[in-house]
């Protein structure tokens, strides 16, 4: 199990996701892709991590700011979790993701 995260990395990250909305699953930090699989359920730094690059990304694409209500961004969460778990365990057995051209933050098709 990795290490758990200094808040200053997580400060990082967090500026990451709010500057760099159009990052691809490629380009994920492997201490992101390991933090979202190291717990059975989204810890609330991920929770924070995935609406700040979800709100991020929706702002990218649409070029103005989105506002989501609650149960969207919770969902939105969820599979945005989801798919970096799956990150994860393709990254671990050595395997290149279908997802990896596709933003990282962006929750299309994933539902």
């Amino acid at each position: 199990m990795p290490e758990p995260m200094s808040r200053e990395a997580q400060v990082g990250f967090l500026k990451m996701a709010e500057e760099q909305p159009d990052m691809t699953c490629a380009d994920t930090p492997v201490a992101i892709l390991e933090a979202a699989s190291a717990e059975a359920e989204p810890t609330p730094f991920m929770e924070e991590y995935f609406a700040i690059g979800h709100g991020a990304w929706l702002m990218f694409k649409h070029g103005r700011r989105i506002s989501l209500p609650q149960n969207l961004m919770d969902r939105a969460i969820l599979v945005l979790w989801n798919r970096a778990c799956l990150l994860d365990t393709d990254r671990l057995l050595g395997q290149t993701s279908p997802d990896a051209g596709k933003p990282f933050f962006s929750d299309e098709g994933l539902y």
